[in-house]
């Protein structure tokens, strides 16, 4: 019954995340599939981006969701990650991996779901 209900409560976060991410893409691409598993800490998605021929897959292996105690804000750090594209999955390593990014407070309450 507790895997059923996790694996409920992701698929409702990943469909939350998705309709999200896809308003802030609008004209740029649309994410076509998004999954989360809150037990592993991972994050699957492929992306489709105009001027694309195929789709951009992405995998967080390992996320980290931690509170900023002197303002209980929320920050995400992605500690782990890798594309389909090998430029991508750089650009990943370079400007992503290991950094801690603020998140807004209309989305907090949703990835608080995801600790």
């Amino acid at each position: 019954m507790r895997n059923f209900l996790r694996r409920s409560k992701d698929a409702t976060v990943a469909f939350t995340a998705r309709v999200a991410v896809n308003t802030q893409l609008r004209g740029i691409g649309k994410v076509t599939e998004l999954s989360i598993d809150t037990k592993s800490k991972s994050v699957r998605l492929r992306v489709e981006l105009a001027g694309e021929q195929e789709p951009i897959e992405v995998h967080v292996t390992r996320y980290r969701l931690s509170n900023d105690g002197a303002e209980a804000e929320v920050r995400l750090t992605i500690e782990e990650a890798t594309a389909s594209r090998e430029w991508l999955t750089k650009v990943l390593q370079e400007f992503v991996i290991g950094q801690s990014f603020a998140v807004p407070e209309k989305a907090q309450s949703l990835l608080k779901l995801l600790v």
